[in-house]
């Protein structure tokens, strides 16, 4: 049953990250999404063309052109594979998969090397939403809380980060529970801090991370975010499908997304990270690693 649930959730995530539209078209659903893209192509959608891209959305009937030399992949929603279509070529994005007008025949692929399974479909679009809403330290607060921030986490025992702007202070930490009862508190000459073996922290439960710290001058900060920890099966899947580092770009993105859609963002922006390390010069990949 997890496993199954894990699956359902993997797919589902594929189409949230599928709603990042940057094709600029929203006539109907998408049935695909371009989790790979090296080289140049055009995405037609009606009478609009606009230049291919990572993430992009591929609704029926749309057409891809692609220039010598380029390959994109095409990643179906509904959870029946992937395409890898090779340039030059020219594609029309059919329900059930990619139609050849032009060039070669698209070569289907299994999603996740199939780890992800294969019998599960997606959820209409617009049923696809995060469970959670968390409190964040913004990018520009004083103190910027890392990890975990605004988030769930496969860490069962998670080690909280933070920076600040100024050196050499004293930071006070504090955990909360949901009901707002103080589980741990401590004086830290850093900027982490690990909990003790005595606070144990129960799955799927919210907490809340206060680090507060004052200047010479006395002027004070403080920072406050939110987090859970994901329950063991989902951490056990976690592990099960994630890409090894040789794995292919869109297995990463396929991955990445799920992570996204089970609000282990901490854990995905990790993914993002290494996309954008793998492909520098895409501004998405870049913008989803840096938590925008």
């Amino acid at each position: 049953m997890a496993t199954a649930l894990a699956r359902s959730c993997f797919f589902s995530a594929v189409l949230a990250l599928a709603l990042f539209s940057i094709s600029g078209a929203a006539n109907s659903a998408p049935v695909a999404m371009v989790s790979d893209l090296q080289g140049k192509g055009t995405l037609v959608t009606g009478t609009a063309r606009t230049p291919l891209a990572m993430l992009a959305e591929l609704e029926p009937n749309a057409e891809v052109e692609l220039d010598t030399g380029a390959r994109m992949v095409a990643l179906y929603l509904d959870g029946s594979g992937e395409y890898l279509i090779t340039g030059p070529a020219l594609v029309a994005i059919r329900p059930q998969q990619p139609q050849s007008l032009k060039g070669a025949a698209a070569q289907k692929r299994s999603v996740l090397g199939g780890k992800a399974g294969s019998d599960v479909r997606l959820k209409p679009a617009g049923a696809v939403q995060g469970a959670l809403v968390m409190r964040a330290a913004g990018p520009k607060g004083r103190i910027r809380l890392l990890h975990p921030s605004g988030t769930r986490t496969v860490d069962a025992s998670p080690e909280f980060r933070w920076q600040f702007e100024a050196t050499g202070l004293s930071y006070r930490f504090e955990l909360l529970d949901e009901t707002g009862r103080l589980l741990h508190e401590a004086e830290i000459n850093g900027t982490a801090v690990t909990l003790p073996p005595t606070v144990k922290l129960a799955d799927d439960a919210a907490y809340t991370w206060v680090v507060s710290t004052r200047l010479p001058d006395g002027r004070k900060y403080s920072s406050t975010s939110d987090f859970s920890i994901a329950p063991a099966g989902v951490r056990q899947q976690v592990a099960s499908l994630r890409p090894a580092g040789t794995a292919p770009v869109s297995d990463k993105v396929a991955y990445a997304a799920w992570l996204e859609q089970l609000e282990l963002k901490d854990e995905a922006r990790k993914m993002w990270r290494a996309l954008a390390a793998e492909r520098p010069d895409d501004a998405r990949l870049e913008s989803l690693a840096r938590g925008d």
